[in-house]
């Protein structure tokens, strides 16, 4: 558990105690406004995703803002029970829930709030039907479908629309729609392919609407992810919510696909050596900065790169001018690769405003992982 020092609120933000997690809110509050007008006068709404922050805090703030259909996606379990526990009505969890201890949380959410699931199995379903029977509620189901990401849905084609028809004939169960993610590119070579692969995979969630519909079950609820794929989605007629995650923040990795958005979460690192001309020494390493999908990215010193890490320490490379710079006691901004993993890593984000501390956010629900 971090333990972090609790300067008081005005503190200039290069004065924290470090390792820190700081969040911009000036930029943060712009990312979500330019990113939910893209919804505003359209049918489409985005579905925020909070996984990527688990802070109920900047969720109020995304749903405050337009382009929302009203509620929040989640991935786990005790992620939804957090939010519903922090006053949020309306919760996706998407993804699946099997085991008979999960079975009986979830539905003690559906007395709190109105509670959505994924289900890409049949068997499954009728567990989650016991279940909501048990507990008198009802939750809302979407079969998922697997459309490109290699990971959890059902079959495209006949054995999704079986899912259907079993789903609306179990009792505590409603079918509500379908849902479905999408992959987005590997690579930047990846890039100049991608909005086709997009809407690719998006046309096999919507060839599965229409054949659930052509069977007779009407499909309300047409769900699709992530972040990237939200140009495509709004321009595919069928599609009704997109299940959006790390825009209010952002990282390196999502930057390519938005680039109109700017990093608002960053860590803040001390220089704890300079041992040689060439290389400086940060007291982040990989408990602080999660790299494992990417490292982060040192910011705003030209000529210098963070380029390893280990358990507490962070090396930087720096070449020619720079090699006089971050020398120790100095501070060293680094933008997140991967957001999600590293916000894992930390209690409280350090909410700033015009270079001061406005406050400690709870990171509530980090390492909620089942």
């Amino acid at each position: 558990m971090e333990r972090p020092i609790f300067h008081p609120v005005g503190t200039p933000i290069e004065q924290l105690d470090t390792p820190a997690l700081v969040i911009d809110l000036d930029v943060m509050d712009r990312n979500i406004r330019t990113f939910q007008s893209y919804f505003a006068d359209s049918s489409v709404k985005t579905r925020p995703v909070v996984t990527s922050h688990l802070c109920p805090q900047i969720a109020r703030r995304q749903l405050e803002s337009e382009g929302t259909n009203g509620g929040v996606a989640v991935t786990t379990l005790g992620e939804a029970e957090v939010f519903a526990n922090s006053g949020f009505a309306d919760i996706l969890l998407a993804n699946q829930v099997v085991t008979a201890s999960k079975i009986k949380r979830l539905c003690a959410l559906g007395s709190q709030a109105r509670i959505g699931i994924a289900v890409d199995n049949p068997d499954n379903a009728k567990q989650l039907s016991e279940g909501a029977v048990a507990s008198g509620v009802e939750l809302r189901v979407l079969v998922e479908i697997e459309a490109g990401m290699g990971r959890c849905g059902v079959v495209p084609g006949p054995p999704a629309v079986a899912l259907a028809q079993t789903i609306e004939g179990l009792p505590g169960l409603k079918f509500d729609g379908i849902m479905g993610s999408v992959p987005g590119p590997k690579s930047d070579d990846d890039l100049p392919s991608h909005e086709s692969k997009t809407q690719a995979n998006l046309q096999v969630v919507l060839d599965n609407k229409a054949a659930i519909e052509q069977d007779g079950l009407p499909v309300g609820v047409v769900s699709v992810g992530g972040t990237h794929c939200y140009v495509q989605a709004l321009q595919m007629p069928g599609v009704t919510e997109v299940r959006a995650g790390r825009y209010p923040l952002m990282d390196h990795r999502l930057k390519a696909f938005l680039p109109e958005l700017s990093p608002a979460a960053k860590i803040l690192a001390s220089v704890i050596s300079h041992p040689v001309e060439g290389m400086a020494v940060l007291d982040a390493g990989h408990k602080s900065t999660a790299p494992d999908q990417g490292r982060p990215v040192l910011e705003g010193i030209e000529g210098a790169a963070a380029t390893r890490f280990s358990a507490e320490h962070g090396i930087v490379e720096l070449e020619g001018d720079v090699q006089g710079r971050l020398n120790p006691g100095e501070k060293a901004w680094l933008v997140p690769y991967e957001l999600g993993a590293t916000v894992n890593q930390y209690d409280y984000f350090r909410a700033a405003k015009n270079g001061k501390l406005e406050g400690f956010w709870p990171i509530s629900a980090r390492g909620k992982l089942a």
